[in-house]
């Protein structure tokens, strides 16, 4: 199953006045600017697919030039940190197999800034963790052909800590085509109500055998990159085309497909969480003085890298200026 056959359950002015009517009915300022963004961004139906199913593709979020600058920029960094010099295109299992992650990435180019102030990605995350949310990390899936799928999980964990209300969400860009044979990501649809993880015989199988039960076979790399892995049933490989975004909750269930094709599945993943939650990142940084100055003129930066989250003082005690704050609800 792809995205593309995921039912539409509104049409665009059914979602258009279930926003506007959700509007009306809360007279909660912070919700009220958040869904003022959506609509004037135009994005009531992704809000819909996002409360529905847990999920949502923003198509074209990032410009052409975006996604080559951060998929150069990701390679550099690979070349600096590991030596290892990559093809997007041309990359084969010798070179780079399988998945690995590459973080902090936020510092490494300008590019990696931009992608995280995205208005209609970050107003959908700000609907899911509200206005004070920080990020939490950002890094690249960097995915070459072979190694094993991404195993089915909730980005929320421990499973006490699901609720209706997100405490972390994600957003996976894509920098190169998705496609199952490409290491493309599967979402789950409506996973993000049953609020638990999902158990091994709910995730990818070969041979009727759960995950968990073949890799236990001791299966060398060959015979690994040979497995014939099957999804879930009712997933949904996303079909993303370079510049698409997804957005979703933290309790969504998603794995990825292992890659079968020369070359690399590239990404973008900034994962966000509400305020109280500590970040994957280190925060306080004063190494990177020059990139707060230069989005001065925006303070959505700073307060996403955490500028005025309350907690987090030393010997002098709580800030008592007003100037950071905690959130007084869901939105704010």
């Amino acid at each position: 199953m792809t995205d593309n056959a995921t039912a539409r359950a509104f049409s665009d002015a059914d979602a258009l006045m279930a926003v506007s009517d959700q509007i009306q009915r809360n007279d909660d300022p912070a919700y009220a600017r958040i869904m003022g963004r959506i609509l004037s961004l135009g994005l009531s139906q992704n809000l819909l697919q996002l409360l529905t199913e847990g999920y949502t593709v923003v198509r074209g979020a990032m410009t052409a030039d975006m996604v080559e600058r951060a998929k150069t920029a990701i390679l550099r960094c690979v070349a600096t940190r590991r030596g290892q010099r990559l093809n997007a295109e041309r990359n084969l299992p010798d070179d780079y197999r399988g998945m690995d992650y590459v973080a902090y990435l936020l510092f490494e180019d300008d590019v990696f800034q931009e992608i995280l102030l995205e208005s209609r990605t970050l107003a959908l995350l700000e609907y899911l963790l509200g206005e004070s949310c920080v990020l939490s990390s950002m890094g690249c899936h960097l995915r070459g052909p072979g190694g094993t799928p991404l195993v089915f999980h909730a980005d929320t964990s421990p499973e006490p800590l699901m609720a209706d209300i997100a405490m972390v969400a994600n957003c996976n860009w894509a920098l190169t085509p998705y496609s199952p044979e490409a290491g493309a990501l599967v979402m789950i649809p409506g996973s993000h109500l049953r609020k638990r993880q999902p158990l091994p015989s709910e995730g990818w199988t070969a041979d009727g055998r759960s995950m968990p039960e073949v890799l236990a076979q001791g299966l060398n790399q060959d015979q690994l990159d040979r497995v014939a892995w099957r999804a879930p049933g009712n997933g949904v490989s996303l079909d993303l085309r370079p510049g698409d975004a997804v957005v979703f909750h933290g309790n969504t269930w998603h794995g990825g497909w292992r890659r079968d094709i020369p070359g690399l599945r590239m990404n973008i993943a900034t994962f966000m969480c509400r305020q109280h939650v500590l970040p994957q990142e280190r925060r306080g940084e004063t190494r990177f003085p020059e990139v707060f100055e230069r989005h001065s003129h925006d303070p959505r930066f700073a307060r996403l890298l955490g500028a005025r989250v309350y907690s987090g003082w030393r010997e002098e005690g709580p800030d008592t200026t007003g100037a950071r704050t905690g959130p007084a609800g869901i939105f704010d």
